[in-house]
């Protein structure tokens, strides 16, 4: 909680309207927050004098700068600004700036903008916290390995939504861990303490995955057997479906009047139970390809898909393979017993390969390499096999 801070008032000027969203969520209850785009510079301008504190994104500060009014700006509110700068560009930006302006990283908890609002100002300008105190992010952020600019993309938006009771999409190739994913959302989520289920879509006829999702009460079909549903099992916690592009049309029409209503049907009762799930989905698949197909319905599709994530494939990422690379390494020292080393040519090799089955491929890969190194514990660029 912000001490000593509430009656102020925030300014948040941006390029990006998911950053004033963001922003809106984390500060709204501790302070009087108002918002602008960067196409709201005038607007904001007349407002200037009732904010304690502005906050600006390195894109508007950007644009500033294209328009030659950021340095008679900043010149003007030194003392209350601070840049939003993300993991990627806060250093940049301080080098640029010659240590004269305060950074509040982006993402940003309670915790940070305390931290930094409250910071004695006799200490030197722009002097970033240390580590965790800078980028707060969640412990269950450590099992979505990497720091490429698509990662910390997917680590920005999962904090937009982890707590908001929207549905989610995450879509991206197969094997680019679209479960683990989930699962980190759910996790640093209020329903953490409660199931999360997977659901998974590819497989099963039309009964069986109704039944799979839904219930079955006895004699619902032939040889039908009493069963809870999914559904029920998730109940207060999370579903995720997984390939929800398999979802058949006529199971689509049921799931969207549970995510209208909150009420469901077990396949054949006349019996309505009402759940309070948070639903999450990923697909591999074309979802507005298919709505104009006609397989997938598109009033289910403007549903779920208010909120995508994409999951970059791994070789979109591969300034994330060094960082994998140790991770898998690591969990090999106990697995195959040895302390594993790897030449810079096999590092290279693995940065280069395509990877059409994703870090599935890619662990897979390292294991096999693992095995054929063991009677050197050095993993050469000849034991790289794909």
């Amino acid at each position: 909680m912000l001490q000593n801070l509430s009656a102020h008032s925030i300014a948040v000027v941006a390029e990006d309207g998911d950053i004033l969203v963001f922003c809106e969520l984390v500060l709204a209850e501790n302070f009087n927050v108002e918002l602008f785009l960067s196409s709201e510079f005038n607007s904001f301008l007349t407002k200037l004098e009732t904010f304690n504190y502005i906050f600006i994104d390195t894109q508007s500060v950007e644009r500033m700068k294209q328009k030659g009014i950021w340095d008679s700006f900043f010149q003007g509110l030194q003392n209350k600004i601070f840049i939003l700068a993300t993991q990627n560009d806060v250093y940049n930006f301080q080098a640029e700036s010659a240590n004269c302006v305060d950074i509040l990283p982006y993402p940003f908890t309670d915790k940070t903008v305390s931290l930094t609002l409250n910071k004695n100002k006799s200490q030197k300008r722009n002097s970033v916290l240390n580590s965790e105190d800078v980028f707060p992010h969640p412990p269950e952020f450590r099992r979505l390995i990497g720091n490429s600019k698509k990662v910390i993309e997917i680590k920005q938006k999962i904090l937009l939504v982890a707590d908001i009771d929207v549905p989610l999409i995450f879509f991206g190739e197969s094997g680019t861990g679209k479960t683990v994913t989930a699962q980190i959302v759910h996790k640093i989520s209020r329903r953490k303490d409660k199931p999360f289920v997977v659901a998974n879509m590819g497989n099963g006829n039309k009964e069986l995955l109704e039944s799979v999702l839904f219930g079955t009460v006895r004699g619902a079909f032939t040889d039908a057997k009493p069963r809870d549903g999914l559904f029920k099992a998730a109940d207060g916690g999370t579903l995720f479906m997984d390939e929800i592009a398999n979802l058949p049309l006529d199971a689509q029409a049921k799931l969207l009047r549970v995510i209208e209503t909150g009420i469901f049907r077990p396949l054949g009762s006349d019996e309505e139970i009402r759940t309070d799930v948070r639903l999450i989905f990923a697909t591999n698949a074309n979802l507005k390809q298919m709505v104009k197909q006609g397989t997938f319905r598109e009033d289910l599709f403007w549903r779920i898909f208010g909120f995508p994530i994409e999951v970059p494939p791994l070789r979109e990422r591969a300034e994330d393979i060094p960082e994998l690379t140790k991770s898998i390494l690591n969990e090999m020292k106990i697995t195959l017993n040895t302390d594993f080393k790897i030449t810079n040519a096999a590092l290279k090799k693995l940065c280069s390969g395509e990877w059409p089955g994703n870090f599935r491929q890619f662990r897979t890969c390292l294991m096999q390499a693992g095995i054929l190194s063991r009677h050197t514990g050095i993993i050469d660029q000849e034991a790289i096999i794909f």
